[in-house]
Formats: C-alpha cells, structure tokens, sequence
C-alpha cells in the first residue's frame, strides 16, 4: 500500500574489539536476533552469502531486541546485528552505553547479494546521527512497507492511503524514521509485490503513477 522508510542492515561492535569489517566477525561472538524476527531474513541471507550459518549457538547466540545492548556492553558478544529505520533507539542506546560504533557492511558478498535481489538497495548509515560515529558508514537494506491482503475492499485501502497523505505532516512527527519521508517515494515498487488496487487508484488520481 504505501512504502515507508529506509531500513539499513547495521553491525554494532564495542571499540575494544578490533573488529573493522563485516569479515571481521568471522569466528566471534555475534548476537544475531531471534529467529522469527522480520529483520531475520536479511540477516541469514547475509550470512548465506558470506558462507555462514547459524548452527554454531557458541558464536552466534540469538538474542531479543532487548538483549542485544546488554549483551554487547557486557561483554557477552563482541558484535551484534539487525536491521531497523535509523534513527535507532537500541544503536542510540549502544553507541552512548558502551561507546559502540558502527561497522561498513560492503564488500563482494555484498554486491553478489544486491545484484540477485533487487528489493535490497546500497545505502548508509548518516555520520553524526550517532554519538562516536562521525562519518557515514555504507550498508545496504530495504524498506519499510505498509501491506494488506488482496482480500481488502478497495474502498478500504484508498481510504487508507489518502488519509495517511491528506495528514502527512502529522504522520511524519509519529517516528524520526518517518521524519524524512517525501511523497513520490512513498509509491511502493511492483517489482516487488503488487501494489493493492485501491492504493493504485489514489496514487494514479494523485499523479503519482501513470
């Protein structure tokens, strides 16, 4: 129905580990999410391409949202991963909690990963968003987008998305990650599911969409 905001795959580390690239985390502690968790799927298909796998519960330790900040300022892992919209309460919490900082996710597995799937796009992390974190740091992700069923009345889903753009500015003061939406790129992408009729009618009376 409606695409939303950026959402950067980041690596979180502690400044005492050395750790510099996302090769670098080869054989240390990694607190990787929960599976079941949205973000999840970017993060095995990541590992996939980096020839990793998550059956090594000594290294890689699934932990909750809630568990990451603690585990990585305690000393549990030496890095911790997810993907969110930036600004990030858990990055803000580590990089002012333990002076973590962020760490480049780049390289040639990366690029073999965005050139087999285009609904993930290279983007950055922006320096200064985060204390101790001076300079952009290059990553790649995906967005956010507001889904429904195609089982959903169109009427229901116009009115949607026409109340959602009819109120933007008050949308955008509902999350900082909102905060830097812009219209036209609020029109999700067919090449990756098909756009809800209902939402096409209001995009295409908006002049939006041919």
């Amino acid at each position: 129905m409606i695409a939303l905001y950026p959402e950067a795959f980041a690596v979180i580390t502690r400044a005492d580990t050395g750790i510099r690239t996302f090769e670098d985390l080869r054989d240390r502690k990694i607190g990787i999410g929960m599976s079941g968790a949205g973000y999840t799927f970017t993060r095995d298909v990541v590992l996939k391409y980096y020839g990793w796998t998550i059956s090594a519960p000594d290294r890689l330790l699934e932990l909750g949202l809630a568990e990451q900040d603690q585990a990585l300022c305690g000393n549990r892992v030496d890095a911790i991963i997810f993907e969110a919209g930036h600004p990030s309460g858990l990055t803000q919490e580590a990089t002012t909690g333990c002076r973590a900082r962020l760490v480049p996710v780049t390289g040639p597995p990366i690029d073999r990963l965005l050139k087999a799937h285009s609904y993930y796009t290279a983007s950055f992390i922006p320096g200064g968003l985060y204390s101790g974190n001076p300079d952009n740091v290059p990553t790649f992700g995906s967005k956010a987008v507001l889904v429904t069923s195609s089982n959903q009345p169109d009427a229901l889903a116009y009115g949607v998305v026409k109340a959602v753009f009819d109120n933007l500015a008050d949308f955008k003061r509902l999350h900082p990650a909102l905060a830097t939406l812009e219209i036209r790129q609020m029109v999700p992408s067919e090449a990756v599911m098909p756009i809800h009729p209902g939402a096409l009618r209001y995009f295409r009376e908006a002049g939006l969409v041919p």
